[in-house]
Parts: C-alpha cells; sequence; structure tokens
C-alpha cells in the first residue's frame, strides 16, 4: 500500500496539480477548524491538551477518515468520484469506512467502504480505466454476503503503477457492462439503486489494492478530486440542456441522456475543442462492445438556444446620448479614481444590471446579492437568472443603499475585495475587462461580456474614462476582444465531458400461434427476472434466468449505446480563498 500511495503522490509534483492540491486540503481544513473551534466541548479537551502539536494533531484527525490525515488525500486524473450528479460528495457519504454500527444488527462492525446517498437512477461510473472482472445478478443459489450485495459490478485497473486497484460498485439497480469489457475512467457502467440489504437508494463504493487483503478508504482517492469535479459541472450540466439530442427510434428501452467525464487535463493543456466533433454507436455483447455507426452534428437543423444565449454583436462607436449616462458619469469617475475601475465598465453594469435605472432594486444598481458574509441592510425581491441554460425567476436577498453614490461605491469595493476578480482588475482594456467579468462568475448571463460591450461602444462610453478610451502602449484607441473562453489560465483544470444514452430491446419470451390453415404468427413478450420481477436488458441477467424459461423460445435482450464523448469541455481554476471558478465553456453546436 505504501508503493501505492508513493506512486500517486509522485503524480503531483507537477506546479499546478500541487498549488491545486495544497488550495483544496487549506479548504477542507478551513472548514473542519471552524466547525471545532465553535463546539464547547473543544475547548474543554483543549484545556487538558498542553503540547500545540496535539492541537494541530486533532484538527487534522477530525478531517480525515480512518485516521488518516489531509496529507495523505490523493488527487489524481486517474481516479474520478463514481458519480458526478450529486455534488459535495463528504454529505452526500452516509456511512464512512471502517468501524461502524451496523444498520440492521445494531453491532460493531467493519465498513469496507463508503455508501454515497443517491436517487434510484443515478449514473454510476468507471472511476479508472480498467477491466470488469465481474456483473452480479442475485441468484437464488447465491450465498448470503452476494446477495446482500444486490446487483453489483467490479472492475479492475489497467494501469498498475498509479492505480493498481479493484473497485467494487454494489447496489446497483442495473448494469450497462459485461464481464471482460474494457472501460474507461469516468464511462457509465450502470444505475445507482437499492438492490441487495440496503436501507435505502445508494451506491457503496470500496477500492482495494490488487497485492492487498484489505481494502482501502476510498475517500482518500476521491474526496479532493469531487471537489474539482463539482465546480465543473454544474457548468457542465447547463451545456448539456443546449445541446439537441435525438433519441433512437424502434427500441422498447431508453435510459435518460446522461452526462459523464470522459478525459481530466491537469497542469497540461487540452487540446483544441472541436464545436462540430463526432460520436459513435456501439453494440455491446458479453465481454464487449463493437461500434455500429458513427454520427456527427446536423449543422443545418441546429439547437434552439435560450433568449439569452442569442449571440449579442458589438456595434460601431456611437455618442454619449442618453439620459441615465450623463446621469451617474460623475458618480463612475469619481469611483474610478478612488479604485481604477473603469467608469466605462461601472457605468455599463449599472445600466445593464439596473435596466437603465428603472430596477435599482433598493437603489442596488449591480445587482449585488447579500450572502451570509454581508452584515448590512438588506431587502428581498424578484430577479431573473440563467440556471441550466434557462432563463429562470426566482427570489433572491439584496444588499440596499441610501443612494446610487452608496452602491456605486460598494460595487467598486466588492470587485476589489474579491479575489476571483484580480485578472478583471489586472486589465486596462474596458472589452478585456468586461470578458474577465464573465470568466469570473459576476452573472450567469452567457452573454453578459458582449452585453456589457455593446453597451459602451453604443455611448462611447470609454471617452470618460481616465485614459479616455486610448491604449497607452498604442496610442490608438481600445479595441474589442471578442469572447470566446479563452484566455490565460494558472492552477487550471479542464474536464472533458460527453453524453451518453443507452438504448435497446428487452429479452423476450416468442410466442408462435399456426392457425388451422397453416398461418404461424408470432407474438412476443418481456421476460422477467423471476427474482426481482424487473424486465432484462443485461446479458449477464438474461444468462442468468433463461433456464428458468428451459423449453420456451427466449430471444437475448440488445443494448446499444449512443455516445459523444467530447461532448462539453470545461475549465476551472483557483478563485483564491473563495472558490473554484469557471473559466472556460465549449460545447457542440447542432443536432446530434
Amino acid at each position: 500500500m505504501n508503493s501505492t500511495l508513493e506512486q500517486a503522490k509522485e503524480f503531483l509534483k507537477g506546479y499546478g496539480k500541487q498549488r491545486l492540491l495544497n488550495e483544496l486540503k487549506k479548504r477542507a481544513l478551513k472548514k473542519v477548524q471552524t466547525a471545532i473551534l465553535t463546539n464547547p466541548w473543544f475547548w474543554i479537551v483543549l484545556g487538558i491538551l498542553f503540547a500545540v502539536f496535539l492541537f494541530f494533531y486533532l484538527i487534522a484527525a477530525a478531517v480525515a477518515s480512518s485516521q488518516q490525515t489531509l496529507t495523505e488525500y490523493i488527487i489524481s486524473d486517474k481516479i474520478l468520484s463514481p458519480q458526478i450528479y450529486k455534488k459535495d460528495l463528504e454529505n452526500a457519504i452516509t456511512s464512512p469506512f471502517g468501524e461502524r454500527s451496523d444498520p440492521f444488527t445494531g453491532q460493531t462492525d467493519f465498513h469496507p467502504g463508503i455508501d454515497i446517498s443517491l436517487p434510484e437512477g443515478t449514473p454510476v461510473a468507471s472511476s479508472f480505466d480498467g477491466v470488469v472482472q465481474t456483473v452480479s445478478y442475485p441468484k437464488a443459489s447465491d450465498g448470503q454476503s452476494t446477495k446482500n450485495a444486490g446487483i453489483f459490478v467490479v472492475v479492475a485497473s489497467t494501469d498498475d503503477t498509479e492505480v493498481n486497484m479493484t473497485a467494487r460498485y454494489l447496489h446497483l439497480k442495473d448494469a450497462f457492462v459485461t464481464p471482460g469489457q474494457t472501460v474507461k475512467k469516468g464511462e457509465i457502467i450502470g444505475l445507482s439503486g437499492n438492490t441487495g440489504r440496503s436501507t435505502g437508494p445508494h451506491l457503496h463504493f470500496e477500492l482495494k489494492p490488487k497485492d492487498a487483503d484489505q481494502p482501502i478508504d476510498p475517500s482518500r482517492f476521491i474526496f479532493l478530486m469531487s471537489k474539482l469535479t463539482d465546480a465543473a459541472t454544474t457548468e457542465a450540466f447547463r451545456a448539456m440542456k443546449k445541446i439537441s439530442w435525438t433519441v433512437p427510434n424502434g427500441y422498447d428501452y431508453h435510459s435518460d441522456k446522461m452526462l459523464y467525464v470522459s478525459d481530466v487535463y491537469m497542469g497540461i493543456e487540452p487540446p483544441k475543442f472541436n464545436t462540430s466533433g463526432g460520436g459513435n454507436i456501439r453494440s455491446l455483447y458479453l465481454g464487449g462492445s463493437s461500434v455500429v455507426s458513427h454520427f456527427g452534428p446536423n449543422i443545418a437543423d441546429p439547437a434552439p438556444a435560450p433568449a439569452d444565449d442569442d449571440v449579442v454583436t458589438i456595434p460601431d462607436t456611437g455618442e454619449l446620448t442618453h439620459p441615465f449616462f450623463i446621469q451617474y458619469a460623475a458618480a463612475a469617475q469619481a469611483e474610478e479614481r478612488r479604485s481604477g475601475i473603469p467608469a466605462s465598465i461601472t457605468l455599463a453594469q449599472a445600466a445593464l444590471e439596473s435596466a437603465y435605472g428603472q430596477s435599482a432594486i433598493c437603489n442596488n444598481f449591480f445587482g449585488i446579492k447579500a450572502d451570509a458574509s454581508y452584515n448590512g441592510p438588506t431587502c428581498t425581491a424578484q430577479t431573473r437568472e440563467e440556471y441550466g441554460g434557462e432563463v429562470v425567476t426566482i427570489e433572491a436577498k439584496f444588499r440596499k443603499y441610501d443612494n446610487a453614490e452608496e452602491s456605486f461605491a460598494d460595487h467598486s469595493d466588492f470587485l476589489l475585495k474579491n479575489s476571483r476578480y484580480r485578472r478583471a482588475l489586472s486589465k486596462t482594456n474596458p472589452y478585456e475587462f468586461a470578458n474577465e467579468l464573465q470568466r469570473a462568475g459576476y452573472a450567469t448571463d452567457s452573454q453578459y461580456a458582449n452585453k456589457l460591450k455593446a453597451i459602451i461602444r453604443s455611448q462611447n462610453l470609454t471617452i470618460l474614462d481616465a485614459n479616455r478610451g486610448i491604449d497607452p502602449t498604442t496610442g490608438q484607441p481600445f479595441q474589442d476582444v471578442p469572447f470566446n473562453g479563452s484566455g490565460e489560465v494558472t492552477d487550471a483544470v479542464t474536464f472533458v465531458f460527453g453524453i451518453q444514452q443507452f438504448y435497446g430491446n428487452y429479452a423476450k419470451e416468442v410466442h408462435r400461434f399456426t392457425d388451422s390453415n397453416g398461418n404461424v404468427y408470432v407474438s412476443y413478450s418481456n421476460l422477467t427476472d423471476p427474482l426481482t420481477g424487473n424486465r432484462i436488458i443485461n446479458l449477464v441477467n438474461f444468462n442468468n434466468v433463461v433456464n428458468y424459461y428451459y423449453g420456451r423460445e427466449t430471444m437475448s435482450p440488445e443494448l446499444y449505446v449512443k455516445d459523444l464523448p467530447a461532448a462539453i469541455s470545461v475549465t476551472i481554476q483557483s478563485g483564491g480563498d473563495d472558490e473554484f471558478f469557471v473559466s472556460r465553456v465549449e460545447y457542440v453546436k447542432g443536432t446530434y
């Protein structure tokens, strides 16, 4: 096991990866420190502990499962969380690794994995590249321990240097793989369920080194990576809704369209994303799959995009004539002298966020919400936000001001105090400043930067800036820099997401009838598993029960997967102590 840890730690030698690891550990430790220091029992214990070393040992031990410290947590693009649909993995774990009270007997026993609470039917993915060793559907002849596991899959890694483990995925609703099949990290292998000896819908996940007799705590290998994945999947799910997807017809089984992680690039530049990339349809058989056909986008029939996703064009330079800008120009210029934030940016944001002053909620011209850390006056109002590629109306709490000048000043302070805007603040070109505001996530609108720039150009707002809109390096007016998601990225991780949908025909019993004239009529009915009563789509399940139908004509199930492996690309980076933020999102266009 020590060799496995050393090999995994060696993987972190890259500077960017180490920075990300340190950032994640710092945040996890900070969270636990807060929880411990606000507990009165902690101070009683602290009075007994005289050594400062023991104080920090307590904090580290509280964070790490099975007495492992945070230094033993690993981040590697070789191992992913077995699911991406439920965020905040640490709070989704209902039963950790190690000794616990058995939920059925109440006795203390050893729990060889972690239980992740998931709704039935949640996609479950392989955590690493490997080969499927076992796919088990319960049979009457199985031992009790096998029945207790319900439907489960075991995958052995094909990387014997950095991973060298087997993974078990228990209590599934169904499996999409068969023994001998090669799977990639992130690839969907089944759906979570509530089969076997289970108190509720969940996934039991185990990891065991190939050279060891006992399993190890899997949270050490997936906890930190899941933090990064959470930051990326929010945007990936939004992008997936914008991709038009056709469902294969003529089949009686269809899974949902499902998102999965197909690749991760840590510390290295990802390949250029192809917005018209293609995929394939594979037929699944015992031990593998074969490509049936390839598909690409139908560019002539693009997916309808949400209204806020329409591209905003940047107009030619106009003149300063709008009463809103004339009224608030002096306030914006005063803030530029105080903060350095271009007056053109301040005015464009104020106009966009307040509908040119018509909806300045509580004199809040910039739509700045009041989070838990804000101690000033607030008010509640409805606002439109873009989530999951759709524009929705929500109620939110906003900061409240006595007048416009207070709002303008707080806007400047808000940008200056939040480290995620540091790249925006480094830009003298207001068009680049607008791009960086969108990259930092100031608003959910996917066209936010273009809208700001359109306002700036239409009213020639750069003449109000201290530099009068002139680039000091060239002596010429600043030029627009199109927002295309690219940019200088440090400490960045790029996740490539794919979309898969499984479909096919359930296993059938064939019924033949010959009438008095010798005409043969054929009909079909679905086979069902005699133990579960469920219809059968997996070949392992079919082979288990086919003898039950001995002497009757049957047809095995057909299962296909429609796979678009590079549908979405999301790049995230560290925003300092506050959060990870998305710096680039790209996705395929057209109908697939």
